[in-house]
Order: C-alpha cells, then sequence, then structure tokens
C-alpha cells in the first residue's frame, strides 16, 4: 500500500510538471536571486543554480494559475506583502531548464482557482502552512501558470509579433517621404511639386464641411516657369463627388509664394486667397519648403459678394517645383523674428544701455573745485566753507534717482521673466 501510494504522488507530481509553464515567479530561500536571466550562457551554467536551489531547501509549493495575465497588487494585497518580506525573483521564461521534481521529495502543489481574493488567501495560507512544518527561509515558493495557456499565449505573441513586423516592413517601404497614419502627403507626378498636411484639409461652405480625406492619387503640378507660375491640382473624393483644389504658386525674382487656391465642387468654382501676413503666408526662396505648423492656413473669399468657401490648412509643409527630387530642400518657417524672448531680451538691453547712459552722464557733470586753499585762511575753515557752502548740482540728484529705480525696475523684471519662464 505505501508503494503504492508513493506511486500515486509521484504520477501526481510528474502530472503536475508537465501541466505548469511560465513566467515563474519564486520566493522565500536567500539563493533565489542567483536565478536572474542571464543571456549567451550553455544549458549547464542555467541548470546548476536551479538545481543547487532544489536540493538546499526542505520544500517546495507551487501555486499554479489558470492565467497568465500580470499579478496586480491591489487585487493581491496579502500576497504582495509575504513576497516583498522575503527574498524573491522573476523568471519570464516559458519552461524551466530543470524541474525539481527529481531533486526534492517535499513538493506540494496547489491548483487557485482564478478569483482573487480567494486565491490572495490561498497562496498566503498555504505558503504560512508549509513555514510551520519546515521553518522560515526553508520553503521555495513558485508561482507558475498552466502549460495550455502558456501556450496559447506564446501562439498569440508570435502572432502580434509577425503582424507588428509586418506592417513596419510596409511602412518603412511605402513612400521616400515621412509618412504616418495622419499624414496626407500630395506628390506631384515627376516628384514637381509636394504638399504635405497632418490632417485632411477642411472645405468649408455656408452649409456644410467637407473632410477632404480621399484622393484620386493623380496629382499634376503644371509647370509655367517661363510664365511666372505653376499650379498644383489635387482631385479629392466626397461622397462620390469631385472636388478638385488647384493651388497657385507665383514666382518672382527667385521667390516663390502661393497666393490663392482655385476651388471646383458640384456648382461651386471659385478663387479663394490666403488669409495672412509676409511670415504666415507661404513663401520661399526656389529651392526650399515652407512650414507651418503654429497656425493654420485659411483661403476665404470672405470679402466678396460670392458663396461663402473657406479651404483650412493644419501644420503644413509645401514645396513648389523640386525639379525631381525626393525630399524636401531647406525649411523656412512662419516664425517672425520679433518672438516673446527676443522681445524680451531687447527690452533688458534697453534698460542696461539706460542705466549705463544715466551712470556716464552724472560721472561727466562731476567738476572739479574753483577755489583751493590760501596761506592766510585755517585749513578746518576752509574745508567747512567748501563743505557747506559748495552748490548742489540738482540734474545729478535727479540723475542718481532715476537710475536707482531702473535698476530696481530692471531687478522686478529680471524675476517676472524667470517666473514666466519657470512656470508656463
Amino acid at each position: 500500500m505505501q508503494l503504492i501510494a508513493v506511486g500515486v504522488l509521484i504520477s501526481l507530481a510528474l502530472g503536475c510538471s508537465a501541466a505548469i509553464s511560465g513566467p515563474y515567479l519564486f520566493w522565500g530561500h536567500d539563493k533565489v536571486f542567483n536565478l536572474q536571466p542571464q543571456a549567451l550562457v550553455d544549458a549547464s551554467s542555467r541548470e546548476q543554480p536551479l538545481t543547487q536551489l532544489f536540493k538546499d531547501v526542505k520544500a517546495i509549493i507551487i501555486f499554479v494559475r489558470n492565467s497568465t495575465s500580470r499579478l496586480e497588487g491591489t487585487k493581491y494585497p496579502k500576497f504582495e506583502n509575504l513576497v516583498k518580506n522575503n527574498a524573491w525573483t522573476y523568471l519570464p521564461q516559458r519552461n524551466l531548464p530543470v524541474e525539481p521534481y527529481s531533486y526534492n521529495a517535499n513538493i506540494e502543489v496547489i491548483n487557485l482557482s482564478g478569483q482573487s481574493d480567494e486565491d490572495d488567501a490561498e497562496l498566503l495560507t498555504g505558503y504560512n502552512d508549509a513555514l510551520t512544518i519546515y521553518g522560515h527561509g526553508e520553503v521555495l515558493g513558485i508561482l507558475a501558470s498552466r502549460e495550455e495557456e502558456a501556450h496559447y499565449l506564446a501562439k498569440r505573441e508570435a502572432k502580434d509579433e509577425a503582424k507588428e513586423e509586418d506592417a513596419n516592413r510596409a511602412t518603412t517601404t511605402q513612400s521616400t517621404l515621412i509618412e504616418t497614419e495622419v499624414t496626407q502627403v500630395y506628390i506631384a507626378e515627376g516628384n514637381k511639386a509636394v504638399l504635405i498636411l497632418t490632417g485632411p484639409p477642411e472645405l468649408r461652405l455656408s452649409n456644410e464641411t467637407l473632410l477632404l480625406e480621399e484622393h484620386n492619387k493623380h496629382i499634376t503640378f503644371d509647370d509655367q516657369r517661363a510664365k511666372g507660375y505653376g499650379r498644383l491640382s489635387i482631385t479629392f473624393m466626397y461622397n462620390s463627388e469631385k472636388c478638385t483644389l488647384r493651388f497657385k504658386f507665383s514666382l518672382l525674382r527667385g521667390t516663390w509664394h502661393m497666393r490663392n487656391v482655385e476651388v471646383e465642387y458640384r456648382d461651386y468654382k471659385a478663387v479663394l486667397p490666403a488669409i495672412g501676413n509676409e511670415y504666415t503666408l507661404p513663401s520661399a526662396p526656389l529651392g526650399f519648403s515652407f512650414r507651418c505648423s503654429s497656425e493654420e492656413l485659411l483661403f476665404s473669399n470672405r470679402n466678396t459678394n460670392e458663396t461663402q468657401m473657406n479651404l483650412v490648412l493644419s501644420d503644413y509643409q509645401v514645396q513648389p517645383w523640386l525639379n525631381g527630387r525626393k525630399e524636401f530642400g531647406d525649411v523656412y518657417d512662419c516664425v517672425g523674428f520679433i518672438t516673446s524672448p527676443i522681445l524680451a531680451g531687447l527690452l533688458v538691453t534697453a534698460f542696461l544701455l539706460g542705466i549705463l547712459s544715466l551712470g556716464i552722464t552724472a560721472m561727466l557733470s562731476i567738476h572739479t573745485p574753483n577755489r583751493f586753499e590760501s596761506s592766510r585762511n585755517k585749513h578746518c575753515c576752509n574745508m567747512f566753507a567748501l563743505i557747506t557752502f559748495s552748490p548742489v548740482n540738482p540734474l545729478a540728484l535727479f540723475t542718481l534717482a532715476i537710475e536707482l529705480f531702473l535698476i530696481h525696475l530692471l531687478f522686478v523684471l529680471i524675476v517676472l521673466y524667470i517666473y514666466v519662464l519657470w512656470y508656463y
């Protein structure tokens, strides 16, 4: 009977060993720190720490989960405290290089139900019961998962990785220009001109708004450089209806400008001029591109009596006359020369120059005395008379007062400037 019982226990142990898989969580013994995953090592060096650990502990208790998802401390607070109070390590691998059943006779396998509160109590109770029998630091706890779930997860992850690799490969070879899922790239045939947007053009009519996302891929650029202009034509499809945009570029003294766009949609046909100033309107020397991400480019006919129509481009970069090149030229942007940091620097410089000029003026207003001591008068009396009756220059006092005021004002401005930079 004893032999039969031992055989049953061994068969159960072997059956459990074949039904568990990683990832694994080891805790309860100091030598679990030697189980950290290593790269570029042979099988023998991986088996040795595990084999020695299984031999040194007096008992091993294995908890088998029905899931391979991560454990959350909020759902397993008792188990979290148990692990934190012991030496532990985490092995993300699917299988162990060596099984514990051949090196330790005191092995217990506990199947967890899957409910977080019940599993949390079972983990703590089962491990503490083993500690009362074999002593603290002598019991090795192992948390593993069922092999079927692990195999399913491995297949799913491999499938997802293959999909990601295919998607990355397709994205890399799709275009020579930078393009993402949200980027709209419009390249004229022969790489004559290019327009890139982070979102689709938005055509606003008096009664509806059109997001022009789909186009027919037939983009042309009418190069009339000899006449001083060029037109980039893009035909979009919106609800099975055509909408054609023709961006007109003018060329003057080696600099191109995008001034207007011609829109054709249903019965609407209008030329919309660009709204902006010399910094926001797209323009650059020939061979250069223009980019603006801080402001939208608006084409509108709001000053006419025609049907109200607006076209909005957001975060765009454009360049006509590419001449077959596959990349943008150097970039001009819509940021003007006078920005907040530059303006603050100019103001501080102006105050410093004002203080310097007032100081120089005060120094130039100092004059040498026109009276000197004589041998007939006493030294102390002359000094007293010189100090008492010397005239006070009101301009010097006024200059000194203004200088002190400007110094304090400069200090306040510097503090405010640092405050704005720090918090905004």
